[in-house]
């Protein structure tokens, strides 16, 4: 049985309900998609209902929720928010098959790769082209979701 986990983006004090990502043995952090699109609840009851009904159950034992703070970092550039969220955000986008195309390239590539090394001034070397990156992959995955 598939581990189901909620998906929760914070911006600039927008909440976005972003899907979620499943879990299965052979594929991880792969959101989920009903008919091309990531279905969107306003309620945590409304997530639990539309995983009961599918057979998915949402652990309890587990973090249910990848809850990401950017602080406005997205749209304004500032604050610059902690690097581990943009390493978390990165990585939830990076393998869609819709958002993630905004995040491929070279130079993106070795972007990442700095900010899993954690190398130092990460954000003065890599975050506008990063920030922009991110926004547009925010963007595209935004187009996708289904508030049902």
């Amino acid at each position: 049985m598939a581990d189901l986990y909620e998906v929760l983006l914070v911006d600039a004090g927008q909440r976005w309900h972003a899907g979620w990502v499943v879990d299965d043995e052979t594929e991880t952090d792969v959101l989920l998609r009903h008919k091309g699109k990531v279905p969107a609840f306003a309620s945590r009851a409304a997530l639990e209902h539309h995983a009961q009904e599918r057979g998915l159950e949402l652990q309890e034992d587990l973090p249910d929720e990848i809850d990401l703070e950017l602080g406005g970092w997205l749209p304004h550039g500032l604050p610059l928010p902690p690097t581990a969220e943009v390493s978390e955000l990165w990585h939830l986008l990076y393998d869609d098959p819709v958002a993630g195309k905004a995040l491929s390239g070279e130079e993106l590539g070795e972007a990442y790769d700095d900010l899993v090394e954690e190398e130092p001034h990460w954000f003065a070397t890599h975050g506008p082209t990063a920030r922009q990156a991110l926004a547009d992959a925010v963007q595209r995955l935004r187009t996708l979701l289904d508030p049902g």
